[in-house]
């Protein structure tokens, strides 16, 4: 697959990850240095938020915004994932206040390479496309966006009717009730 940059068709590395298809299980270092795993099954509904880079001025104004957003959602593990250096990371979700997601760092191209965002060449060599997964509390992939072309934002507006589905969808399982009749 293939985005653009500022116009410049720019091949992504990695192996794409469709809806239905499992969510690979992406490791992750936490701000605090720690590694993570993201991905797969989960207790919760995951929205995984790919991050060029919040140096600039869409990015920095999208993880905002998906701060904002995602406030209300007690029930949904948003991670923003960037390959910016930590200590910037930390400076900016200090200033900005950024509570209803967490930020990690793509150290080691794991989660990039995991679900196909890693920008081969040009200026933005190494760092994550733009793009979002929500999965689903079985591990499976239930919306995606890769943005097109860098600069643009992703669909908020798709991305939170999705998560909303999710968050809000009742599980069926066996009633005690069902479960003593048998």
């Amino acid at each position: 697959m293939e985005i653009t940059v500022h116009g410049t068709a720019t091949p992504l590395i990695g192996k794409q990850v469709d809806i239905g298809a499992e969510a690979p299980a992406a490791r992750v270092t936490k701000l605090d240095g720690s590694q993570n795993v993201i991905g797969m099954i989960a207790p919760n509904t995951q929205l995984l938020i790919a991050i060029p880079s919040l140096k600039t001025e869409v990015c920095s104004l999208g993880a905002k915004k998906f701060n904002d957003l995602l406030k209300s959602y007690k029930k949904l593990n948003a991670v923003m994932i960037t390959t910016d250096d930590p200590e910037f990371v930390k400076d900016f979700a200090d200033k900005e206040s950024i509570d209803a997601a967490e930020l990690v760092i793509d150290t080691n191209k794991n989660f990039a390479k995991k679900y196909g965002l890693l920008i081969s060449e040009g200026k933005l060599k190494d760092r994550l496309a733009r793009a979002v997964y929500v999965i689903d509390r079985d591990g499976l992939v239930t919306y995606k966006q890769i943005v097109p072309e860098i600069v643009d934002e992703v669909d908020y507006d798709a991305c939170i009717e999705a998560v909303e589905t999710l968050v809000n969808e009742k599980k069926t399982g066996h009633s005690h009730e069902e479960w003593m009749s048998v």
